[in-house]
């Protein structure tokens, strides 16, 4: 199950999104070094997925007119949206400049976390 379907599930549940995610992060940890870097290309990729859906949102644009100007076909995009396709960095960054969209992917964190 990804984190983006586990998180559907947290309503229904007793606990905080946070507690969740706490819980999910002790889990990756104790499976070991795999599982926490894992955890965090997920992280990345989720928040660039969530970047990108929400500034069309933020521009009013359907998928069909994100498409007619990335030239990145609709049902890739819906794909993308809904965490069911990985795409390549070159359709994450087609897209990207399609929204105005500009990441600074060389700032952040230097070590892993965890």
């Amino acid at each position: 199950m990804t984190i983006l379907a586990m998180a559907h599930i947290v309503p229904l549940m007793e606990t905080s999104f946070d507690e969740f995610y706490e819980e999910i992060e002790e889990e990756a940890r104790q499976e070991g070094a795999a599982a926490v870097s894992d955890l965090r290309a997920k992280e990345l990729k989720y928040t660039i997925i969530s970047s990108l859906l929400t500034r069309r949102r933020e521009l009013h644009l359907t998928q069909s007119a994100l498409a007619a100007r990335s030239g990145v076909a609709q049902t890739e995009i819906s794909r993308i949206e809904r965490g069911r396709k990985s795409p390549t960095i070159d359709t994450y960054s087609r897209l990207a400049a399609a929204l105005g969209l500009r990441w600074p992917l060389g700032t952040g964190p230097t070590m892993p976390r965890g």
